[in-house]
């Protein structure tokens, strides 16, 4: 496996489609597509209409509604996950441990990554 390109999409649908056609033009081969970002629609649609969304794997992050929806299709194979939550209170435990003069990460539990798919949906 290579990897053939880096593209950013600032978290933009359309952004994300015309950059996904470049890569299906330039790369007929491709095997896969990993959007570390948002607005995984634009990257569904252009495999959809290059009629690619079974064979080029994609993944993606954040469970969304749109997301849900391209993993119960077919078309994203599957998402990276975190619970806003369990980051924004892993923040607080920091700050209140620094505030006290604890150690920083004195009862702080790690951020927990899901990765969610087709068949183990919440």
């Amino acid at each position: 496996m290579q990897v053939v390109d880096l593209r950013e999409g600032y978290d933009d649908a359309q952004r994300n489609y015309e950059q996904t056609r470049q890569l299906l033009e330039q790369y007929p081969n491709l095997a896969g597509i990993y959007n570390i970002g948002g607005a995984s629609d634009g990257v569904a649609r252009a495999l959809k209409e290059a009629g690619q969304q079974h064979r080029v794997v994609f993944i993606g992050h954040g469970l969304t509604p749109d997301t849900r929806s391209l993993l119960i299709d077919g078309t994203m194979d599957a998402v990276i996950t975190q619970s806003p939550m369990e980051a924004l209170m892993s923040c607080v435990r920091i700050f209140c441990n620094l505030r006290d003069k604890r150690s920083p990460m004195n009862g702080v539990e790690l951020a927990r990554s899901q990765v969610i798919f087709r068949e183990n949906l919440p």
